[in-house]
């Protein structure tokens, strides 16, 4: 069995303005370092033998973070990466709906009728993070693994795993800054025991 503890980064600048970030980047706010630093201490009596990291500046501040203390190596995927929005990144949500009003009211609220004309694709997205996941379990057998990425992708990969449609791809709960998500690779099997954990802020 492999078990994977998937962290979404702590909170950026351009979460705080309600900007799209995809693969462009932003800093952590204080706020968001704080989360990190916290979640920091929850994870210390945890056994992590590999720490995997999307390969964006919000995912390797907050894996800095979560790594203070352990001598462990961090390898970076570009394919932890959160979704490609194209245009939209950079653009604040008021920018979007002013401009591509409907679009982007399929990619919050309707996801199986959103049509990627310029963004990654919700199945892409899936694609590269299941491929990853399988990719890190096959060199980890029996260890636990630290993951920081990005909400939409940690979306995907819950939904895969639950072998739910693109239509619930927004089912709560919602994964929010440094919350924990635990799954487990069982065989040929995978798991989902925890989704969006915020214990650490409590």
């Amino acid at each position: 069995m492999t078990t994977f503890y998937l962290v979404r980064h702590g909170e950026t600048q351009w979460n705080q303005e309600h900007r799209l970030q995809g693969w462009l980047d932003s800093p952590l706010t204080e706020n968001g370092r704080a989360a990190a630093e916290k979640l920091h201490k929850q994870l210390q009596q945890i056994p992590f033998t590999a720490a995997y990291c999307s390969s964006s500046g919000r995912a390797r501040e907050t894996m800095a973070i979560l790594m203070a203390n352990r001598k462990l190596p961090i390898a970076y995927e570009d394919d932890l990466r959160e979704i490609f929005l194209g245009k939209w990144q950079g653009q604040t949500i008021d920018d979007i709906l002013a401009t591509h009003k409907l679009d982007y009211e399929l990619y919050t609220n309707y996801p199986a009728q959103f049509v990627a004309s310029h963004t990654e694709s919700f199945g892409a997205v899936t694609e590269r993070a299941m491929f990853t996941l399988k990719k890190i379990a096959a060199q980890h057998h029996n260890e636990t693994i630290l993951i920081v990425s990005h909400a939409v992708t940690i979306k995907c990969i819950i939904n895969a795993i639950l072998q739910r449609s693109i239509s619930e791809l927004w089912a709560a709960p919602y994964i929010h800054g440094t919350s924990v998500t635990v799954i487990e690779r069982q065989g040929q099997q995978w798991l989902v025991k925890d989704i969006g954990n915020l214990h650490h802020l409590q």
